[in-house]
């Protein structure tokens, strides 16, 4: 099916969703009950530019830690592709940017997007786990959608080293409010979010992205 623009696509999973009697709350943002949440934290990450080539998807959490334009472009086919999710041991949810600089409408829309599209997978059978990915501190509802003390996966790559006092209270916030049993780090750990994860007594893992696995693999056959 051809999707003219993502305005047409939020309608469309929105309505999608509705008949199927999903959950939406106040904010008009869908909700997701405990039971579509995988609760067990993963060990393989795959990113979603691979939704096709992925060896072993069975094994692996299927993540959109990706450039938006990578993510439009699978966006723009989830219904045609909504099978190949499935395949996956679970979804670490769409990660359509919501930058701070931006329009509040604007990342508004991108965070409803992009749980939509989530909900749309998790209609289809899959489990997700979420990703901590809001905007600014007007945009902490968002959080509301998920319930209290579930996994989360969180994507670090394209992220500056060191983190603004505003990223970190930020980060912060979403601790508190959300109160996961485990976070799962794509990507470096920064030292900041290491550190205040020790503090709030989140239990979390470092998962290799898959560029840098990628390479590591190749230089062990260059060795063999």
């Amino acid at each position: 099916m051809k999707i003219k623009n993502l305005y047409e696509l939020a309608i469309l999973l929105r309505s999608k969703l509705k008949m199927a009697k999903w959950p939406f709350n106040r904010y008009g943002f869908p909700v997701f009950p405990r039971e579509v949440i995988l609760e067990e934290p993963p060990t393989l990450i795959e990113p979603i530019q691979r939704i096709r080539c992925c060896k072993n998807p069975n094994e692996c959490l299927l993540c959109s830690f990706a450039d938006d334009v990578l993510i439009k472009r699978r966006l723009r086919c989830i219904l045609d592709e909504i099978k190949l999710y499935g395949k996956f041991k679970g979804f670490g949810g769409f990660d359509l940017s919501p930058r701070i600089r931006w329009s509040f409408q604007r990342q508004k829309f991108n965070i409803w997007l992009s749980q939509l599209a989530t909900a749309f997978v998790a209609l289809s059978g899959q489990k997700i786990i979420p990703n901590f990915r809001i905007g600014d501190l007007q945009t902490v509802f968002a959080l509301e959608s998920y319930p209290k003390n579930i996994p989360y996966v969180v994507g670090t790559l394209g992220c500056s080293k060191r983190m603004t006092p505003l990223h970190e209270f930020i980060f912060k916030t979403k601790l508190l409010i959300t109160r996961p049993s485990h976070l799962t780090i794509y990507g470096p750990l920064r030292e900041e979010c290491e550190r205040m994860m020790v503090k709030q007594g989140v239990d979390y893992n470092v998962v290799t992205d898959y560029r840098t696995r990628s390479y590591a693999q190749s230089a062990q056959r260059r060795e063999i």
